[in-house]
């Protein structure tokens, strides 16, 4: 479970990521390694794309969601695998999040509550690519959808499917 992957304090002597990545055994679901936990801090990078409601792939000859509030319970996991993912990152980090979805609530609202509630450790930086569009009006300010890239599915001039992108940097401690 990706929201508990933060080492509570008191547990064990420090172990560094790759101590905990070669120490960990295989997992019978694909292979993958079974890592259960980090150290808190221990990551100068960390790409965040969590589970979402994929609305931007296409064709999506498929609709899973069958209900708004069912919608939004992607946009409350994502909150809590934000949480983890500042919580593993190192002062001076990057945090850059995304999303093959063109929900605001998955996208802008999730921008917006990482700087509502989290705007003491982290900051908004401008992702420095021509590509995408800015952020969606409405959830955040126009500066802010401007450091942010949607991708607009609808867009035919970029062919491509609908996903967001925004960056984030841990602030160092004073």
């Amino acid at each position: 479970d990706s929201t508990k992957s933060v080492v509570n304090n008191g547990e064990d002597s420090f172990r560094s990521v790759q101590d905990l990545v070669r120490d960990a055994k295989p997992s019978e679901k694909e292979g993958l390694l079974d890592v259960k936990v980090f150290y808190p801090e221990s990551f100068d990078r960390i790409l965040l794309d969590p589970p979402c409601s994929a609305l931007g792939l296409r064709p999506k000859l498929q609709v899973d969601v069958k209900s708004v509030k069912e919608l939004e319970k992607h946009a409350s996991y994502q909150q809590l695998l934000v949480k983890q993912a500042i919580a593993l990152l190192k002062p001076g980090g990057i945090l850059t999040y995304s999303t093959c979805t063109f929900h605001s609530k998955e996208n802008e609202g999730m921008v917006a509550h990482l700087l509502q509630c989290y705007g003491d450790l982290m900051e908004l930086i401008p992702l420095d690519t021509r590509y995408g569009g800015p952020g969606l009006p409405g959830l955040l300010t126009r500066e802010q959808c401007e450091a942010v890239r949607y991708f607009d599915p609808s867009n035919t001039s970029q062919d491509t499917m609908g996903f967001f992108l925004a960056k984030f940097r841990k602030k160092n401690r004073n």
